[in-house]
């Protein structure tokens, strides 16, 4: 067994369980986010998932995005089952065409979204290279109705209070770049960039409402 196939063990078991991974021990630490990124991949192989697309968390680091983890606008989310979970303004881009190294990105629609990043790691990941490998903090992902991609600047809000300009083209680009670095995407693919606000803490028994303004809409989420 080589490393990246020991740290992926490791890694797998704890998204399989749900328990805590404690910190690594030196010898199995990824060198760096590529290491940490064909960990990645290898605890998809192991489990047997298939990822929908990529998804660039709030700390800009890129992993894969799995279709179980995307849950409908309203959903109830049980913050018990992730560690270190923190809430941030997201979008999801569905490709209305192959994503490939020169093209440019033509997009089918975009959704608003609330991204729950979390850690299987059981004092969160020592690094970037440990946050790739563990799936780049993939939580949850909370997502609203489809729109047309928007041409303008979107008007964010947080429980309806304003919190800012997104300009959703800037957003994707980030994941987009990374997509294309990893091979690129098919039609269909979802591309998510989170980090687009404040990182809140939920807790249990709260709620969170996202806006985009008008041409995205609203999404919300109830923690549990």
């Amino acid at each position: 067994m080589d490393r990246i196939d020991a740290i992926a063990g490791w890694l797998a078991e704890a998204v399989e369980t749900g328990n805590p991974l404690a910190p690594l021990p030196p010898e199995l630490m990824p060198a760096d986010i590529e290491e940490g990124e064909a960990v990645a991949a290898a605890i998809l192989d192991r489990m047997g998932l298939a990822p929908v697309g990529l998804r660039v968390g709030p700390e800009g680091v890129a992993g894969p995005v799995l279709a179980p983890r995307l849950l409908p606008d309203g959903a109830t989310l049980a913050l018990s089952a992730l560690r270190h979970a923190r809430a941030t303004p997201a979008l999801v881009a569905v490709l209305g065409a192959d994503l490939d190294a020169t093209a440019p990105p033509v997009f089918a629609g975009l959704h608003p979204a609330i991204d729950l990043a979390a850690s299987r790691f059981r004092d969160g990941p020592a690094n970037e290279a440990c946050l790739a490998a563990d799936l780049a903090g993939l939580g949850l992902i909370v997502v609203g109705r489809r729109k047309p991609m928007p041409a303008a600047a979107l008007r964010l809000t947080i429980d309806r209070r304003p919190a800012g300009l997104v300009d959703p083209v800037a957003a994707l680009a980030p994941a987009i770049a990374a997509a294309r670095r990893l091979g690129g995407l098919p039609a269909g693919a979802v591309l998510v960039a989170a980090g687009l606000g404040p990182s809140l803490a939920p807790s249990p028994g709260g709620s969170l409402s996202l806006g985009f303004g008008t041409p995205v809409g609203r999404v919300k989420a109830a923690f549990a």
